[in-house]
């Protein structure tokens, strides 16, 4: 199944670089406008797995739109300037752009670009995912530590007796420990 791809290019001679160098490898639907609104509503619309801006000269306005589409709905999103300016290839990446390529579009260099870009986001959105996660099951280790010492404390039982009444009151609420460590620890608050 091919790729659904999203070219923000105002240049048709440009974005014919871009359906030359993909063929049949995906559907391209070009818009001209680079505004959030524009590019939110198209890959909506089309259903893209990926963005390519592409641009003579690249702006701020090109990284707010990274910026806000990328926490909106993360994708790849390559860009393709001829021209940079400053520290805008830092502030693209940063933005979450997957590639920021400057000079020499070429139908050859489009495939691979794009290739590199979307394992690149893979790699990227698992790192991410796996960060979340951990910064997750830190904050329940952490919650139910404080619920095993408040149990300790009020209870007078070791820590081993303090886990196992935490996991009796969450089987036999059909609840996730954290769940009950969180009750406890919030009921625990509101008490003098």
């Amino acid at each position: 199944m091919p790729l659904e791809i999203l070219l923000v290019e105002d240049d048709v001679a440009r974005a014919a670089i871009f359906d030359e160098g993909l063929g049949d490898t995906a559907n391209v639907r070009r818009i001209a406008e680079l505004s959030i609104q524009s590019v939110i509503a198209a890959t909506d619309i089309h259903k893209a797995d990926l963005l390519i801006i592409s641009r003579h000269v690249p702006d701020g306005d090109m990284i707010r739109v990274v910026e806000e589409l990328s926490g909106k709905r993360p994708m790849p999103i390559v860009v393709f300037v001829e021209a940079d300016q400053g520290d805008l290839a830092r502030r693209a990446i940063r933005a979450g752009a997957s590639g920021y390529i400057v000079s020499g579009l070429s139908p050859a260099r489009v495939g691979p670009v794009l290739d590199v870009a979307m394992e690149r986001f893979r790699l990227m959105d698992a790192l991410h995912k796996e960060l979340s996660r951990s910064k997750s099951d830190l904050e329940a280790r952490k919650l139910i530590e404080r619920a095993k010492g408040l149990l300790m404390e009020q209870r007078g039982v070791t820590e081993q007796a303090a886990y196992e009444a935490l996991r009796k009151m969450a089987m036999s609420r059909g609840k996730p420990v954290r769940e009950i460590a969180e009750t406890i620890v919030a009921i625990s608050n509101m008490l003098p």
